[in-house]
């Protein structure tokens, strides 16, 4: 029996109040429930050697959904004169070659992850992770409109706060298979993290274009 479901069930409760109440320390409390998480997810791995692929697809089918109900948001309450969070050749262009970058870096180390050096491709993808997190912390610094100005804005900052999310979760699962190492990691843990990863890359020219161009 695992203790994973009520511990997550408990994790997305705190997650909702934090969202509505817009507190930081449940912003805190939160990360740290992320990083206990990915522990336990762990330990239960390596001491029962579960296996649970279909799992993770219907996880990320859950994911597309959501996405898109966010994608779909943006596009109905874009009346046609609302500006845009920030310029599309600017930051968020930038921010494209580096998760595409990323990406081809994840799949050498996914392709190469037997060999002994392959650490240096996933170091790689975990500083261009780190990067395109600090560029989303600089362009929220310098974008002029407020989540409380129109519809359309709150849901663009609501899109591209989630994928921020999702990419501060999937550099965490990297640098914890970084520090744990492929040896007690394992290759299915180590391929759901590069799937993980490739799926939050792929979003963001979704959310790139349907946020930023359209």
């Amino acid at each position: 029996m695992s203790i994973l479901p009520i511990f997550s069930a408990s994790f997305a409760g705190f997650v909702l109040f934090g969202l509505f109440m817009w507190n930081m320390n449940v912003l805190l409390f939160v990360l740290l429930c992320v990083l206990v998480t990915i522990f336990l997810y762990t330990v239960e791995m390596n001491v029962f050697n579960f296996s649970h692929v279909s799992g993770f697809w219907l996880f990320l089918l859950s994911e597309v959904i959501i996405f898109g109900t966010l994608l779909f948001c943006c596009l109905y309450y874009d009346i046609g004169y609302y500006g845009n969070l920030s310029s599309p050749l600017e930051l968020p262009f930038l921010g494209c070659f580096i998760l595409l970058g990323s990406s081809i870096v994840a799949t050498s180390y996914h392709h190469l992850i037997w060999w002994e050096w392959s650490w240096i491709n996933l170091i790689l993808t975990i500083i261009l992770g780190s990067s395109f997190v600090l560029l989303q912390i600089f362009e929220f610094e310098e974008i002029m409109v407020s989540l409380y100005d129109t519809t359309f804005h709150a849901s663009c900052f609501c899109t591209v706060g989630l994928h921020f999310s999702h990419v501060l979760l999937g550099v965490i699962g990297l640098i914890t298979a970084l520090i744990v190492g492929f040896d007690i990691f394992g290759y299915y843990r180590s391929s759901v993290i590069v799937w993980y990863w490739h799926f939050v890359d792929y979003v963001w020219l979704f959310v790139y274009t349907f946020v930023y161009v359209c």
